[in-house]
């Protein structure tokens, strides 16, 4: 009699956990329905830039390139003139070398100094890149490195305080991302919460959880705009209960349906996803991975603030496949799929105007 009850007990718990396709992926809680009631097509202006990259990061005053086909992986222009700055971090398996490129965490300016953070996971940890002097000496100078201990399977480490690393990392045997925090000052890891349950069963299906993320410092929130599910995830750190998603799709879409579909067939939505300080802007493709890789349609740029209320929808006449926002002139820059560098006046849209 007791492993009848056992076993019962594991099928409803197995039951409770799984529920049917359309469970709520974040946080429990099925995405928000929005509208953007303004629409604006952006006048963009082609640049004297020359494209060093597949994908654009802009920081402070620098706009940088990385491309991991080429020997140098970091390309830097300055967003004040355009003018070329330099290349910097080898490819390599050296000590001051990436074998591959990786998404800037986030930029800071110290006295005359700036410098950019990275989680590298051969480093176990955060690291800092002096851009500054790597620039004017031809050197990469790689700084200090915040260890996170032995966490593994990190997809995304931002640093809080001077005592706590926010970490998304991925629970591999249920298929989850986990969000929690590391305590530098014992080595310890709190509040963790899984934050999206994709509901999938095969690990070959771990890519449909990918998502564009984002971090805004000020606010202590964390975005990701998903790229096989129609939504935006918004986390609030401290405040996980305030999390929500939002969508501008009326049917809830799924990854368990998406894992059924053909590769081709595949449906991508947010493609990336950027931060201007005050709102998100995620590149919203809404087409099949085919549709997407070979056809001309653009996609659209939807800009939601921090709290997930729709703000506005952009749209471009060129066909964008990668962005950022420059935040001290409030011009977008994107590179198009004729590897063009564009830019955009953000200023002439009354909402996003200064």
């Amino acid at each position: 009699m007791n492993v009848i009850n056992k076993g019962i007990i594991l099928l409803l718990l197995l039951f409770a956990s799984c529920q049917n396709e359309y469970s709520p992926v974040f946080m429990g809680e099925n995405p928000t329905y929005v509208k953007f009631k303004k629409s604006y097509e952006l006048t963009g202006e082609i640049t004297s830039i020359e494209n060093l990259g597949t994908e654009i990061f802009i920081l402070d005053t620098f706009l940088i390139f990385s491309n991991p086909g080429l020997d140098t992986l970091y390309h830097a222009y300055s967003s004040i003139d355009l003018n070329w700055l330099g290349s910097f971090i080898k490819k390599g398996e050296g000590p001051n070398e990436l074998e591959s490129p990786l998404r800037p965490l986030s930029g800071e300016r110290k006295g005359n100094d700036f410098f950019i953070s990275f989680y590298n996971r051969a480093r176990l940890g955060i690291f800092h890149f002096n851009l500054t002097k790597s620039l004017i000496q031809g050197a990469d100078i790689f700084q200090d490195t915040i260890s996170l201990g032995n966490y593994t399977d990190v997809y995304r480490a931002y640093q809080l305080n001077q005592d706590e690393i926010f970490v998304d990392n991925l629970d591999f045997i249920n298929l989850n991302q986990q969000y929690s925090i590391y305590r530098l000052v014992d080595q310890k890891i709190t509040k963790v919460n899984n934050a999206v349950c994709s509901g999938l069963q095969d690990q070959s299906d771990i890519f449909l959880m990918a998502a564009c993320t984002i971090f805004n410092p000020k606010q202590q929130k964390y975005a990701g705009g998903m790229m096989f599910l129609d939504q935006i995830n918004i986390y609030d750190i401290y405040n996980p209960e305030n999390s929500k998603a939002i969508t501008v799709n009326s049917k809830i879409t799924s990854l368990i349906e998406a894992s059924r579909m053909i590769m081709p067939f595949k449906k991508e939505y947010y493609v990336d996803l950027r931060d201007s300080g005050e709102f998100l802007f995620g590149l919203y493709a809404n087409q099949t991975r085919q549709e997407w890789a070979t056809g001309d349609r653009p996609g659209e740029i939807h800009v939601i603030n921090w709290d997930g209320q729709p703000i506005c929808k952009l749209s471009t006449k060129e066909k964008l496949v990668n962005f950022d926002i420059d935040r001290i002139h409030n011009l977008l820059y994107a590179i198009t799929e004729n590897d063009e560098i564009y830019k955009y006046d953000l200023g002439k849209i009354p909402e996003l105007g200064r």
